[in-house]
């Protein structure tokens, strides 16, 4: 259950979904164990930014942190361009309000 805001340094407690941006992340738990067909299901994270802090902030996902908070791009600040043969396969992970939509 959401508490309070995913920024570790907001207090701002969780309310209302209209309030702020929700943010759902589905994890692969894997068995450890030697035969790789035993998975466990996924499971599905949700984090929830208040208002203040989404008009500044957004989450992404860091290997060994997990979730974490970064400040969002400027307008005036161009976004940097990676070539695709560089990237690496991410998590999944949209917006909850995106996947209502589908």
């Amino acid at each position: 259950m959401l508490k309070k805001c995913a920024n570790p340094l907001c207090p701002n407690p969780f309310r209302v979904l209209s309030q702020g941006k929700l943010f759902q992340m589905e994890v692969d738990d894997f068995v450890a164990c030697a035969n790789r067909k035993n998975r466990s299901p996924r499971r599905v994270e949700r984090y929830w930014l208040c208002d203040r802090c989404c008009s500044s902030l957004t989450l992404t996902y860091e290997k060994g942190r997990g979730m974490v908070t970064v400040p969002l791009p400027s307008p005036k600040t161009p976004l940097t361009t990676v070539p695709l043969g560089t990237m690496r396969a991410a998590p999944q992970f949209m917006l909850f309000e995106d996947r209502l939509r589908r």
